[in-house]
């Protein structure tokens, strides 16, 4: 953090205190590396939507097999 002091006429200190810009800037920054680009999203959508697909294929498989039971 960067001090900061004002002063009156006389010279006298009447405010002391620290810039928070460093720290907003370290923020910002921050957020920016830990932000995924496009293409990892992409990536990230993709794989979920894999997921989501296998699990509804298993679930079909099974609801098949249970209703096929049912009629025997």
């Amino acid at each position: 953090m960067i001090p900061i002091a004002k002063y009156n006429a006389e010279g006298r200190c009447i405010k002391a205190g620290f810039s928070l810009r460093p720290i907003a800037r370290a923020v910002k920054r921050a957020k920016r590396h830990l932000t995924p680009s496009a293409k990892t999203r992409e990536r990230i959508e993709w794989a979920f939507a894999g997921i989501v697909a296998l699990l509804g294929t298993i679930v079909a498989v099974e609801v098949l097999a249970a209703s096929a039971a049912v009629m025997m």
